[in-house]
């Protein structure tokens, strides 16, 4: 299996470098971003989110001007390209994000989400402008259902299922 994000570790990528890596403000669950990429600028954008085990992250990218390319980055530096599933439906060109693509946070810390152009990633420099808007879902796991079976309705049981005493 190919390493889809081994562009990071390049030099371009640091600080300093060719892309030109932007910090960006702390994302938040279902937060929605405008974003602008800008050759010779603005190459890459990093934004900081804060995860727990088990949240789940959905990252969309709607864009007309550019082929979005996604990264997150756990506190221990694994990574996920979620750039074949981060295309939003209204982004134009047909293309559509899928759902069902999720990623399931493993770790609790500081995650890092990057955006940047698929053109900036090949060239190794910021040769992309244009617009952007990142929508980010958050959402917790699912709970597990109970094992516990229904309580057996009781004789005494009132109209709104509470204990009523015998008249006196």
């Amino acid at each position: 299996m190919t390493d889809t994000t081994a562009w990071l570790d390049q030099p371009s990528v640091q600080p300093g470098g060719a892309l030109h890596v932007e910090k960006r403000a702390a994302l938040g669950p279902f937060d929605v971003v405008p974003g602008r990429l800008a050759a010779g600028a603005s190459g890459v954008h990093r934004f900081a989110l804060a995860g727990s085990p088990g949240v789940i992250l959905q990252a969309k990218v709607a864009t007309d001007a550019f082929e979005p390319v996604v990264v997150v980055i756990a506190p221990s530096g694994r990574r996920w390209d979620l750039s074949s599933r981060a295309r939003a439906p209204d982004a134009g060109n047909g293309a559509t994000g899928s759902a069902t693509d999720d990623l399931v946070l493993p770790e609790p810390g500081s995650y890092i989400l990057v955006v940047t152009s698929r053109e900036n990633v090949a060239a190794g420099q910021a040769l992309t402008t244009g617009e952007y808007r990142l929508t980010l879902l958050c959402d917790a796991p699912r709970k597990a259902q109970s094992v516990l079976p229904p309580a057996a309705p009781s004789s005494r049981a009132g109209r709104f299922g509470a204990w009523e005493s015998e008249p006196s």
